[in-house]
């Protein structure tokens, strides 16, 4: 499987194992060795091995009544080494490494034949989690290309269904692969269109997925090396290599602690952020400066992440815990390939492969082609600092990072038009469109001649069958507000001027060339924490605020809009007897409200895509009996805005020192909530009424309303400690 940049990344890693051998392997001085100090066959007395294996299993259900089935067999291991290295103890007060290897075996590739590659033949219907199989239209449309419907998912259809063979759906791959292999692509987007949907078979049993960098550096999780010594007035620590930033205070929300991104795709928010955030190589220098007036424990810090840009893990749609959002963007991929080629047929979309009797189509593209990850070099990576200090009982937290986002914004490189009257002129004969356009497919003796195929790369696209539409169309270069379909008579007559774009979409368009992008955002940080000591509660209070960030915005023509983002998070904690429950051990009892505010952007059902104000609700307790040795909590979060939730829980039985079982289960409840589906409008059987639960309305969604009913599970672990 091609990944790009893995043999600059894998030199990296290299390097930096070369860099810290040596470091290991220096021979003390002769100084040094006068006073006794120990060398590096030293060092190896002192480690430090200690970690866990376990099973992790899901047992999936929809709504706890029908459709039981084992939806996951996790093996994974974590072995820790570390300690002291003495190595440059002239320098150094102290000079530690820490290793985390963390391979994994996902079971279920192997004893199911629901998931994976085990999907043979077409009577594999099932399809677990939020989507089902394909209807019967669809069926029929994946075998005119060659494709086996039982390899494939369809979700979140329109209601009420249109057309005669059931709703309009968004498909998706249940199998891994480097590609789709739709007859009649030449460029497959499964390794372009977003990170990690050409991963193997081999990538995802064995958790080498590109979302937790493991595809490179497997099984290695973190690995560094922490510096100390005494300095500029104060106490010193610099750690070099992969690993985690702690920075955020909240439970389930990630508003200062955006350093690292976080693997969705390994049990959605269930887990705990220490299990599932993703280690970036980085250095981290701090100083600690001590009592400065009335402040207390002073300390500032650095970060610099040198590391490749890293997603947040939306989960591979042939995962058994790949989220809506991970299996959506999957569609939006396969569905650029396989509805290109069904509606522009007899064309290339790859100018190398026009023949005489097929000629070039520029910009034959659908929806998502193309992923526009930041490039990996020293000027994209993140940087940022942190501020803590103490005032009596308050702890003060300020932090400000400068990267690009782990989740991407998809907006329109390219638009296809229908090329009609009141589409592309005003209604006067007047066109709205650029001039500068191809009118027809590119011959392979136009290509020849040209000698480069982007010439052809016109801002105003290219006529396509037979003149029925204009693909490949710069979406600013339309004089929008122009158009026919807006003038007395025009069938968005009436249309305020703030939708125009928005309702042009609808009507006009006719899908296009979809890219992931990413822009580098500042965000600033401050959390405070009070501890009032007379009744024992601690007060939590985390906030953030991002400038200038790219945001979907089905309202302009791009989909794309810029705009800040204000994130609070209010959280309460207090341990509490509640005798008549446990007459002999604390409740942990922890409450929290977390609420979102765009103040530039419009939302609602078409504009960003979340509500302008979104408020989620949390609880969590938890408690011990036996003397410690049983451990259960309890924890539901809910969603003003979608009216959606989860709730969820867990009992931990401590068999022996070494041995634990641990049962669960998680439950999602919500309904449906629709957005404007923009350019793809023309899909839903009505155009002027875009609104689907499918793509854009899975973003209105909040504390696990996405994966609604279909996702309940009980789940079980079972771990030996070492």
């Amino acid at each position: 499987m091609k990944r790009a940049g893995r043999g600059k990344l894998a030199g990296l890693w290299l390097i930096m194992t070369a860099i810290g051998l040596s470091m290991a392997l220096a021979v003390p001085s002769a100084d040094a060795a006068g006073r006794g100090d120990k060398g590096l066959l030293d060092s190896f007395d002192r480690m430090a091995i200690h970690g866990y294996v376990d099973n992790f299993s899901i047992l999936r259900s929809d709504t706890f009544k029908t459709d039981y089935h084992v939806a996951s067999s996790r093996y994974r291991a974590s072995i820790q080494l570390a300690g002291p290295l003495y190595a440059m103890q002239n320098y150094f007060d102290r000079f530690e490494y820490f290793i985390e290897l963390r391979p994994q075996y996902e079971s279920i590739y192997d004893i199911d034949d629901k998931f994976g590659n085990g999907r043979k033949g077409e009577n594999k219907r099932f399809v677990s989690g939020r989507s089902g199989y394909p209807n019967a239209g669809n069926q029929g449309f994946l075998r005119a290309f060659g494709l086996n419907p039982g390899h494939f998912g369809a979700f979140w259809p329109k209601e009420p269904a249109a057309g005669p063979d059931g709703a309009v759906e968004f498909m998706h791959a249940l199998v891994p692969g480097s590609k789709y292999g739709v007859a009649g692509r030449d460029i497959d987007s499964r390794s372009r269109g977003y990170y990690g949907l050409d991963a193997s078979q081999n990538d995802l049993r064995f958790g080498m997925t590109r979302e937790t960098n493991m595809d490179l550096y497997y099984p290695v999780r973190e690995a560094y090396f922490d510096f100390f010594w005494k300095g500029l007035g104060g106490r010193n620590w610099l750690r070099i290599g992969k690993q985690q930033h702690v920075w955020g205070k909240a439970d389930f929300f990630r508003l200062q602690d955006i350093v690292n991104p976080v693997d969705f795709g390994d049990h959605f928010f269930i887990d705990l952020f220490d299990d599932t955030r993703v280690p970036l190589w980085s250095a981290l220098f701090e100083h600690r400066f001590g009592n400065i007036g009335p402040l207390r424990d002073v300390a500032g810090s650095v970060v610099y992440v040198f590391d490749r840009h890293t997603p947040t893990g939306l989960g591979h749609p042939a995962q058994p815990w790949a989220t809506g959002f991970g299996r959506t963007i999957d569609g939006f991929v396969f569905g650029n390939d396989l509805f290109a080629t069904a509606l522009f047929p007899g064309t290339a979309d790859d100018p190398t492969m026009a023949t005489e009797g097929r000629p070039y189509l520029p910009f034959k593209n659908m929806a998502l082609y193309k992923n526009r990850a930041p490039h990996w070099n020293l000027k994209n990576g993140g940087i940022g600092m942190r501020w803590e200090a103490t005032v009596g009982n308050l702890r003060i937290q300020l932090t400000d990072y400068f990267a690009f986002p782990d989740l991407p914004v998809t907006g329109w490189d390219r638009l296809n038009i229908l090329n009609t009257l009141d589409c592309t002129t005003d209604g006067n004969g007047n066109s709205i469109m650029p001039a500068d356009r191809n009118e027809g497919p590119i011959t392979a003796e136009q290509l020849a001649e040209a000698g480069d195929p982007k010439k052809f790369h016109k801002v105003g696209g290219t006529v396509a069958n037979g003149g029925a539409q204009i693909v490949g169309v710069k979406p600013k270069h339309i004089q929008i507000r122009e158009a026919g379909i807006f003038k007395e008579g025009g069938r968005a007559y009436g249309v305020k001027a703030k939708n125009r774009h928005a309702r042009y979409a609808n009507l006009c368009g006719f899908g296009g060339s979809l890219a992931a992008r990413y822009r580098k955002t500042n965000t600033l940080g401050l959390s405070l924490d009070w501890f009032e000591p007379y009744t024992g509660f601690v007060v939590r209070w985390e906030s953030s605020w991002t400038t200038n960030a790219l945001l979907n915005d089905t309202a302009k023509i791009d989909m794309m809009g810029d705009g800040n983002a204000f994130k609070w998070v209010l959280g309460i904690d207090r341990p509490t007897l509640i005798r008549w429950l446990n007459p002999t051990r604390s409740f942990f009892l922890s409450a929290q409200a977390y609420g979102t505010h765009y103040p530039d952007s419009r939302a609602g059902r078409r504009g960003i895509v979340s509500e302008n104000n979104n408020f989620i609700f949390t609880v969590f307790a938890q408690n011990h009996f036996m003397r410690d040795q049983l451990v259960y909590l309890v924890f539901g979060a809910f969603g003003t805005a979608a009216q959606d939730g989860t709730t969820g829980g867990n009992v931990e039985y401590l068999i022996t020192n070494n041995w634990s079982v641990t049962l669960g289960f998680t439950a999602f409840l919500g309904g449906r909530h629709r957005h404007d589906l923009g350019a793809f409008g023309v899909f839903t059987g009505d155009p002027s009424n875009p609104y689907t639960e499918a793509g854009f309305g899975l973003f209105h969604m909040q504390a696990g309303g996405s994966e609604r009913n279909q996702m309940n599970e009980f789940w079980s672990r079972i771990r030996y400690r070492f």
